[in-house]
């Protein structure tokens, strides 16, 4: 409510989710290695939306969950997770923003302005403390287990400078 969202409205006019599910199929960028997903500290806004393009309940294993997370979303970035390799980098989507000096455009916690936001931190941190490539470092959601991602290769690393 405090982003000006009116629910009771979206309840009567919005896009119902099953809808949502068969668009998003439909449209391409799910299942797709071409699309680059860029999340921040997103895990469980993925397990549903996972669970609702699948039509049915998640698995009940960490490693069922990623196996499906990197089938849908196979090329998935949570910048969360890159900034554990990035020793001078915390806190949230905002404040990480703000250090690597990326400015905002739009009011906060409105999907247009975050998405921007997001995916140009990320640029700039891949640019930054990654060289330009942090393809190792894909298929992981902050908070949700890196033991389960089997893809990456060393999660130790710290990102070169």
């Amino acid at each position: 409510r405090q982003s000006g969202i009116d629910f009771k409205k979206n309840s009567e006019m919005g896009v119902d989710s099953h809808r949502f599910a068969e668009l998003l199929m439909s449209s391409g960028i799910v299942l797709n290695e071409n699309v680059r997903w860029i999340t921040f500290h997103s895990g469980y806004d993925f397990g549903y939306l996972l669970k609702l393009v699948m039509n049915r309940s998640l698995p009940p294993t960490p490693g069922g969950f990623f196996y499906l997370i990197r089938m849908y979303f196979p090329n998935l970035y949570d910048i969360k997770h890159l900034m554990k390799f990035c020793n001078s980098l915390h806190g949230g989507l905002n404040r990480l923003a703000e250090l690597l000096e990326v400015e905002r455009f739009g009011a906060c916690h409105q999907a247009g302005s975050d998405s921007l936001l997001t995916s140009c931190t990320f640029r700039k941190l891949r640019e930054s403390f990654f060289k330009g490539a942090a393809d190792k470092y894909a298929g992981v959601l902050y908070g949700l287990g890196v033991e389960s991602n089997t893809d990456n290769n060393n999660q130790n690393e710290t990102a070169q400078f």
